[in-house]
């Protein structure tokens, strides 16, 4: 009885420590990825093509149809989006492998839907959010919400923004869109 209780304390320390140990890396873990999203949007909010989306009015008309689509500085196999204005909502393109014939060798994916709204970063500003939070779309997509304005008449500026945080989303890049 006597080294069964032992064991029992033993092990329950044991486990206790490891617990702790566990809890103290995810934190650490946590506060990482945290100052990663601050320093990052802080390089969002500072770059030069900030300005230029401070500057970009809320889209009108709504995008409509196919857009093509560049990451600046990104090389990447998304293409574009294409919007349904009239029911608020369109789909990504991706260069896709295995596509269909007639295709053009592109893949539709990552639903989203359409609404206007204040930026996330920039609070003044009217913008498009382009929302992934849908049905069907893939837990880590659904933290993602691009926001928009016209720079030209259809042409877009992007800011892509992570929602890991209630009330304290981070800038993660900007991207192009021309009809």
């Amino acid at each position: 009885m006597k080294n069964t209780f032992f064991l029992d304390v033993v092990f329950t320390i044991l486990f206790l420590l490891l617990a702790f140990l566990f809890l103290k890396f995810l934190l650490g873990l946590v506060l990482i990825v945290f100052l990663i999203g601050v320093f990052r949007t802080w390089q969002i909010q500072h770059d030069s093509r900030n300005k230029v989306f401070l500057q970009g009015i809320f889209p009108s008309p709504a995008p409509d149809g196919l857009h093509q689509g560049i990451f600046l500085g990104h090389n990447t196999s998304w293409r574009g989006k294409k919007f349904d204005a009239a029911n608020a909502k369109g789909i990504n393109l991706f260069a896709g492998h295995n596509t269909a014939p007639g295709s053009d060798g592109q893949v539709e994916k990552y639903p989203f839907k359409t609404w206007q709204g204040k930026g996330l970063l920039d609070k003044k500003l009217d913008v498009l959010k382009i929302d992934y939070n849908v049905k069907g779309n893939p837990f880590w997509l659904r933290l993602i919400v691009d926001e928009i304005v016209q720079i030209a008449p259809n042409e877009y500026l992007g800011k892509m923004n992570l929602k890991i945080i209630p009330g304290f989303p981070f800038g993660v890049l900007y991207f192009e869109l021309k009809k």
